[in-house]
């Protein structure tokens, strides 16, 4: 049986025994027969959606407890109050149901921000997960003509992931309980995927891509101020520090978040235990040398491929090590719709000098798992993928960029563990002693991992599937069953 379903049954159940309070003392008129008859429809709708659940319930007790409401109903008198109070608060213990609920998936890289939560919700019967995949990507307006990137693919089959095409699915027939979403960009996607249009059918919540680190300049805006803040029944939070910020400046201070952690933390700290396997296509790059991630913002000019000329050549030269080089999943596309011409021809050179580099790959797994485990350390531009690798306890280079705001330290997860570069002196200093095995911050790593994200021990799916079944069966007044 369907949550929403139980839930409906119970309502009106609840409506019975208003309708019957006014029974007790209501004279002998044209209403009270009206409430009477209006009684007898619902409880024949009840004994309807019961019995065409019958297999959901695991004993005849609703349909005898009905059976006696249905005399009483006719009779009247204090017992039918004290029935249908017991009756609306015993069905859920009597009744197998589930919570339907949808995640709208566009992106592999990103699926890591729902996966432990479907996962959980796969395993446990009181869910019933569905996955669909959406498409996302970028339109420009440029020299009078229109111009668009749309990814749409299946990367969840490969995985053992179950999904449906967003052409298979309405929303609106289906009727989840709850719908998650972890794109909060609504230039990215489809309209009908918006979140005030999801909010529209379901209880939305909004599982963050990324673990929110650091304040920088548009910070306000992409942590508190999107629609999706506004429309979400949840947010996911990722620490206390997290919530107060949410709180100061979202427009309902911070009422619809749930600090549980965000997901995304689990298969990371997964893979201090269970490392991800090398792809075969890395063997021969890779396998028996010291490989390095290094990971590149989205936005051209605000990325460290500035450097590339100068990481190329160190790992030409040191051929005991090897270079992961991750590109944003999104930078080949904004580079070709929102820059001129030659900057992703450039874009498109770098990656063709790494793919014919001995000691080199570009990861298009859909998954940077394979990248965190068989790296020995990372050098990135800004980006939430420092801050997810401080899980795995390995060194991390932040290569400082014009293109981003400024960071300030000591907010939601210190930056104060990272080595700086500001030059590509100082980036190959990193590389001589990261591949030496030198670990200057191993201290301070530790630290701010206990203070600053105490909540990603693996277990933050978890918290939020246990916190929304919980939160639902709150606000529809329901005991869980």
């Amino acid at each position: 049986m369907r949550y929403s379903m139980l839930v409906y049954i119970t309502q009106m159940s609840g409506t019975l025994l208003e309708a019957a309070r006014y029974l007790c003392a209501a004279p002998e008129d044209g209403l009270r027969a009206e409430l009477l008859e209006n009684g007898r429809q619902m409880l024949a709708q009840i004994r309807a959606v019961l019995e065409g659940h019958r297999a959901d319930l695991r004993s005849e007790a609703p349909l005898a407890g009905l059976a006696e409401l249905e005399t009483l109903w006719e009779r009247g008198g204090p017992e039918l109050e004290a029935r249908l109070e017991q009756f609306a608060r015993e069905l859920p213990g009597h009744a197998a149901y589930q919570v339907r609920a949808v995640f709208f998936a566009e992106l592999g890289e990103k699926w890591d921000a729902m996966e432990s939560v479907y996962e959980y919700m796969r395993d446990d019967p009181r869910f019933d997960p569905v996955v669909v995949r959406t498409p996302v990507g970028r339109v420009v307006e440029r020299d009078g003509r229109r111009e668009q990137e749309i990814i749409y693919r299946d990367f969840l089959t490969p995985m053992g992931v179950p999904s449906l095409g967003y052409e298979q699915y309405d929303i609106e027939a289906d009727c989840p309980e709850l719908a998650f979403i972890s794109q909060p960009y609504e230039s990215c996607t489809l309209e009908q995927f918006w979140p005030e249009n999801i909010a529209k059918h379901t209880r939305l919540v909004y599982l963050p891509y990324f673990a929110p680190f650091s304040n920088y300049e548009t910070a306000r805006e992409a942590l508190c101020e999107m629609p999706v803040y506004r429309h979400a029944w949840k947010t996911i939070g990722s620490s206390e520090k997290h919530y107060q910020y949410y709180r100061r400046y979202s427009a309902n201070r911070g009422a619809n978040m749930l600090v549980t952690g965000v997901p995304k933390w689990d298969p990371t700290v997964r893979l201090i235990d269970h490392p991800a396997e090398l792809p075969e296509a890395w063997h021969s790059a890779v396998m028996g040398r010291k490989a390095i991630l290094w990971n590149t913002f989205y936005d051209y000019n605000g990325s460290s491929l500035l450097y590339f000329d100068d990481i190329y050549s160190w790992f030409q030269a040191h051929d005991d090590c090897a270079l992961i080089w991750r590109p944003h999943p999104m930078m080949g596309t904004v580079t070709k719709l929102y820059y001129p011409e030659q900057y992703y021809k450039r874009f498109c050179e770098c990656i063709s000098l790494i793919d014919h580099a001995p000691n080199m790959v570009v990861d298009r797994e859909s998954s940077y798992q394979a990248a965190f485990s068989w790296s020995i350390a990372q050098i990135s531009d800004l980006s939430s993928m420092m801050f997810q690798y401080l899980l795995l306890d390995k060194p991390v280079l932040y290569i400082k960029t014009d293109g981003r705001g400024k960071v300030n330290q000591s907010f939601f997860i210190d930056d104060c563990w990272m080595a700086r570069a500001n030059h590509a002196a100082d980036i190959e200093r990193f590389l001589e002693r990261a591949s030496q095995g030198i670990d200057d911050t191993a201290q301070i790593r530790k630290l701010v991992r206990q203070r600053d994200i105490p909540l990603a021990d693996g277990f933050c799916g978890e918290r939020v599937c246990e916190s929304l079944w919980t939160f639902l069966h709150k606000e529809d007044n329901m005991i869980c069953g």
